[in-house]
């Protein structure tokens, strides 16, 4: 489910929830921004806590938080429109150790800041029981399908190097 056309930031986390009680036989994954996470989705992440009791021995339940500092979406629309993927970020998100905030919580986590280790986080995540916040440190400075129109260039891989190594 999305929230599509409304541009509802943090929408994911509830709409996770909801989908964990309405089919409690079936995986559920939410896809969230750590924007949109702290927008709302932490608060929810509580609501998550409250019920761990009745979720633990329940197929997954996935919040996979993608950490790029920024709120991207906001940042990706001003440089699509603008024709120029340089354009610097638009709105920073502070940084937040949303692994380390879901463990605080009593929730279990996992951290992955390196790509060679995706394929393990999922497998970690998809093979517990019970909720747990995946947090992947991702490189927004790749732009979204969306915003890859012609005339989009890559940005310098100095620019890069400098937001990775400010975000892990």
């Amino acid at each position: 489910m999305l929230s599509g056309p409304l541009a509802l930031p943090g929408a994911a986390v509830p709409y996770a929830v909801a989908a964990r009680f309405a089919a409690p036989d079936r995986p559920v994954i939410a896809l969230v921004g750590d924007g949109a996470l702290q927008g709302g989705g932490l608060n929810e992440l509580i609501t998550v806590r409250r019920h761990l009791d009745r979720l633990a021995g329940l197929p997954p339940l996935v919040f996979c938080v993608f950490n790029n500092g920024d709120l991207n979406r906001l940042t990706w629309q001003r440089r699509a429109a603008a024709g120029d993927p340089l354009i610097p970020l638009s709105a920073e998100v502070p940084a937040l150790p949303y692994a380390r905030w879901a463990r605080l919580a009593g929730l279990p986590s996992v951290r992955c800041d390196r790509p060679r280790q995706v394929g393990s986080a999922w497998d970690e995540a998809l093979g517990r029981r019970g909720p747990l916040l995946l947090e992947f440190v991702v490189d927004g400075e790749a732009p979204p399908d969306w915003a890859a129109g012609p005339g989009t260039h890559r940005p310098r891989r100095k620019a890069v190097r400098g937001l990775m190594g400010s975000a892990g």
